[in-house]
């Protein structure tokens, strides 16, 4: 039987995600053996806060550790990998897009660990409703990470390369997109010295409104009407702006093909 505090994990990374998932892993029991990273100083730092050895390379970590992860940015996996040392121990990566297959040949046991949420040093989330979701070269590396899923998420699940990676597509647009728009939105308001907060409860009620009801049921607005005045009255608006201009057309643009255009006969 498996025991969280038994398991020898070593973690490649100090970035927003390996903060995190050590948070939550060590929230859950178990223990962190090993760190390592490109930055010295960011290594020290995070082996410090998970009572963990500080290693210098990913070279020299223990081949005896149970569990590799490589919480690295996606370019980075291959080379990472490239550096660990032989192990029988299971090797996964983080990455919705990268696929299982960029860790096999050299290990033995290999799997992705994928947690479906964006991450900061500012902001702990709360991992237990956190997806995560997983894939793995064997049935007892499925067991190993299904059990460590289990112990940090309510949501664990298991998936193909091609359904995490359209998972990671989706997640683009819901969050990188929708931040790129709030943005977008702070400045046109910082022109009239108007401050966003102001729209926080609007931003709210869009993400709880979708949790309860389709988004194509969902949406409202000047694109959803059709009310053609007030959509040329907010691209002159924009016209000191082209880059808010363009934006704000695509988005009206799918809008209005989604409700008003006639179906083909």
């Amino acid at each position: 039987m498996i025991e969280a505090q038994n398991l020898k994990i070593g973690i490649a990374g100090t970035g927003r995600l390996a903060w995190n998932l050590c948070n939550a892993l060590m929230a859950c029991g178990f223990r962190i053996a090993e760190v390592t990273g490109r930055s010295s100083h960011k290594i020290s730092q995070l082996a410090t806060h998970c009572l963990a050895e500080a290693v210098e390379s990913p070279s020299a970590l223990s081949p005896g550790n149970d569990l590799f992860v490589l919480a690295v940015n996606d370019d980075a996996v291959e080379t990472v990998a490239a550096l660990l040392p032989e192990t029988k121990g299971l090797v996964v990566h983080t990455s919705g897009m990268k696929t299982l297959g960029s860790l096999k040949g050299k290990f033995t046991k290999s799997g992705v660990f994928y947690p479906l949420q964006s991450f900061s040093f500012e902001r702990q989330p709360d991992f237990s409703s956190i997806p995560v979701i997983i894939q793995a070269s064997d049935g007892d590396s499925a067991d190993l990470l299904l059990f460590i899923g289990n112990r940090l998420s309510q949501s664990v699940v298991s998936s193909t390369d091609e359904q995490r990676q359209t998972l990671h597509l989706a997640a683009v647009f819901v969050n990188n997109f929708s931040n790129a728009l709030y943005t977008m939105a702070q400045e046109i308001l910082h022109d009239k010295q108007l401050s966003i907060s102001i729209l926080h409860p609007l931003m709210l009620e869009t993400v709880l409104k979708v949790g309860s009801q389709n988004p194509l049921d969902a949406q409202t607005g000047p694109a959803r009407r059709n009310d053609s005045g007030t959509i040329e009255r907010h691209l002159l608006m924009l016209a000191g702006k082209p880059d808010l201009l363009q934006t704000y057309q695509l988005m009206t643009d799918f809008i209005l093909k989604k409700y008003h255009h006639k179906k083909d006969e």
